[in-house]
């Protein structure tokens, strides 16, 4: 008989389809910093140097501030500023301030006008200092005269080297200063800024009247006005003062 013929076929089994990947982008460069920070911490990795300008970073970073900025100082800082006066004292000891200093000139002379007897000394000696006021940058004063005539003028001749060289000041009559019998005049000059090292400001009266010349030098030793600094020590949370002549110690 005839025999039947049954072909055998064979199926392939499916293959899967190849798997594509999506490209990533590349990292930006704050990315690429961590990525290398991350790896050189990372205990396999060696340790590695990188600056950088390699990672396409700055170098440098400025940050501008204004006048009308507030600091922002951390809770940590604050709490430790606010223990009171001991950790204040730590910082005064720790980073001493420097002293301040202030000048002030000295009258080594009593104001003749709080002298008891002083219009009777007027009318005897013809010209007397009243009073003087002087401080870092001037001096000023009154001075008395026997009102001997209408015309009459009154000056200061002063020294700053002990009379080595002097020179005059003409001072003015003060309106309706007049008892009858004395005159007021004023004075008042710029305090040289260059009188130091306990330096001496010496001066005299001169009143010039009828053709003559009369003078108060305070009994012979002039008028003597002593440049003094006076210097502010921080000591112990405490201002300490130090009184000494300008220039004659070491600050």
């Amino acid at each position: 008989g005839v025999g039947l013929y049954s072909p055998q076929i064979f199926l392939k089994p499916p293959q899967s389809p190849n798997l594509r990947r999506r490209c990533k982008s590349l990292p930006t460069p704050t990315e690429r910093a961590k990525l290398e920070i991350s790896r050189s911490r990372s205990p396999t990795s060696q340790k590695k140097v990188r600056f950088a300008d390699s990672l396409g970073l700055e170098l440098i970073s400025v940050k501008h501030f204004d006048d009308t900025d507030e600091p922002e100082v951390p809770e940590r800082i604050l709490a430790k500023l606010h223990k009171g006066p001991l950790h204040h004292n730590h910082l005064e000891t720790k980073f001493p301030r420097a002293p301040t200093q202030s000048v002030f000139m000295e009258l080594q002379f009593t104001n003749p006008g709080t002298l008891p007897g002083f219009e009777q000394k007027v009318r005897e000696v013809k010209v007397m200092l009243e009073s003087v006021e002087a401080d870092e940058f001037s001096l000023s004063g009154f001075v008395r005269v026997l009102n001997l005539a209408f015309e009459k003028s009154v000056s200061l001749r002063y020294s700053l080297n002990n009379w080595i060289t002097f020179m005059d000041s003409l001072a003015s009559y003060v309106p309706s200063s007049s008892d009858g019998v004395t005159d007021q005049f004023r004075f008042k000059i710029v305090m040289p800024t260059y009188l130091d090292n306990g330096g001496t400001f010496q001066f005299a009266i001169k009143y010039c009247v009828g053709g003559h010349e009369f003078w108060d030098n305070n009994n012979g030793n002039n008028y003597k006005v002593r440049r003094l600094c006076t210097a502010w020590y921080p000591l112990g949370g405490h201002d300490h003062a130090s009184l000494f002549p300008s220039g004659d110690a070491d600050i």
